[in-house]
C-alpha cells in the first residue's frame, strides 16, 4: 500500500508541475511548437529516436548475452519494449526490472545484466551534471570538479566490487568486467550523443543555440531523472528545460514543446509498444512483486548466513 500510495503521489506531483507550467505559459503555443516542424525535421527526428531506441537495445542485448547462459534471442525485444511500460506503471522497486521476467530460464545473470544497464545510465548522467556544474554554478566550481574526480575513481573501482566472493555466487558467466564497463560506458555516452543531437536538431530549426549551450542545457534536462520525485521524470524535465534553456533566450513555450515531444517520441511511444508484449505476456508478470521480494528474501538470508560463517570462523581462530 506505501508503495502504492507513493508512486500515485509521484504521478500527481508530476502532472501538477505540468498543469502549473501550462498555467504559466501559452498553453496553445506549446502544442503549436510541437507541430511546427517541417517534414524533413521531423524525418531526421525520427531517424535519430529509432538510431537512440536501438542503441538502448543493442545494450540491453550485449549486458544479457554477456551476462545469462539461458535466454534465447526472441525474448530480447519484448523485455525491452516491456521495460519502458513497466517503469510507468507498477510501483516499487520491482517495477522496470520485471522485464526480467519476460525472458524464461534462469534469472540472476539476467537482473546483474538489468543492475549494470541502471548503474550506468544513473552513472553517466551523475558524472555529467558534475561535469557541468562548474560552468553554472563557478563558486563551487572546485568541489565540484573534486567529486568529478570521485566519480571518474569509481568507475575503476566497481568492477573490482563485481569480482568479490558474494557478488560471484550471482553470476552465471566468467566476466571480464573492465572490457564490458568500456564498451557499456561506450554505448551509454553515445544514447545521450544521439538525445542531445535531437534537442539541438529542433532548437536550431526554430532558433539559434551554440553547440555547447545545448550540451549544457540537455545536461541538466537529461539528468532531472535522478530526482525521484515523478515517474519517469514526468514535469520536472519540462521546468528544468523552461530554466536552462530560459538562461540561453530559448522562450519557455519552445523549451516545454520541445522537450515533451522528444519525450514523446523517446519514452511514450516505446511504452505503447511495451504494453503490447506486456498484454500478451501478462501471466509472466502477475506474480512479479512475490517472485522478486522472494528472490531479495534468500539472498538476503544466504549473505547473513555467510557473514554468520566468517565470525564463526574468526572466533575459533
Amino acid at each position: 500500500m506505501k508503495e502504492k500510495i507513493v508512486f500515485i503521489l509521484k504521478y500527481v506531483f508530476g502532472f501538477g508541475l505540468l498543469i502549473w507550467l501550462f498555467t504559466r505559459f501559452d498553453t496553445v503555443e506549446i502544442f503549436a511548437v510541437m507541430i511546427s516542424f517541417d517534414w524533413y525535421i521531423i524525418g531526421m527526428l525520427l531517424v535519430l529516436v529509432f538510431l537512440n531506441i536501438y542503441m538502448q537495445f543493442y545494450r540491453w542485448q550485449y549486458l544479457v548475452s554477456s551476462h545469462s547462459t539461458d535466454y534465447q534471442v526472441k525474448d530480447l525485444l519484448p523485455s525491452f519494449f516491456a521495460g519502458f511500460a513497466l517503469r510507468m506503471m507498477i510501483p516499487g522497486g520491482y517495477a522496470e526490472v520485471s522485464k526480467v521476467l519476460l525472458m524464461p530460464g534462469k534469472k540472476r545473470g539476467k537482473v546483474v545484466a538489468f543492475g549494470l544497464e541502471k548503474y550506468f545510465e544513473t552513472y553517466i548522467k551523475l558524472m555529467l551534471v558534475l561535469f557541468a556544474l562548474p560552468f553554472v554554478i563557478k563558486s563551487y566550481s572546485r568541489y565540484f570538479w573534486i567529486l568529478t574526480i570521485l566519480g571518474v575513481a569509481a568507475y575503476f573501482a566497481f568492477p573490482r566490487l563485481l569480482r568479490t566472493k558474494y557478488l560471484i555466487k550471482l553470476q552465471e558467466k566468467d566476466i571480464k568486467y573492465h572490457g564490458l564497463f568500456f564498451k557499456t560506458l561506450l554505448f551509454t555516452i553515445l544514447i545521450f550523443s544521439l538525445l542531445m543531437a535531437q534537442y539541438a536538431l529542433l532548437l536550431n530549426n526554430l532558433g539559434h543555440l551554440e553547440l555547447n549551450k545545448t550540451i549544457v542545457a540537455v545536461i541538466f534536462i537529461w539528468g532531472g531523472g535522478l530526482i525521484p520525485v515523478t515517474v519517469s521524470g514526468v514535469g520536472v524535465r519540462e521546468n528544468l528545460a523552461v530554466y536552462f534553456l530560459g538562461q540561453y533566450g530559448i522562450p519557455a513555450e519552445t523549451a516545454v514543446g520541445v522537450s515533451l515531444l522528444i519525450f514523446f517520441l523517446n519514452a511514450l511511444v516505446p511504452a505503447a509498444i511495451g504494453m503490447v508484449f506486456i498484454i500478451r505476456k501478462r501471466k509472466e508478470l502477475k506474480t512479479a512483486g512475490s517472485d522478486f521480494r522472494q528472490a531479495t528474501k534468500k539472498i538476503l538470508t544466504q549473505f547473513n548466513e555467510n557473514r554468520k560463517i566468517k565470525k564463526a570462523q574468526k572466533s575459533v581462530k
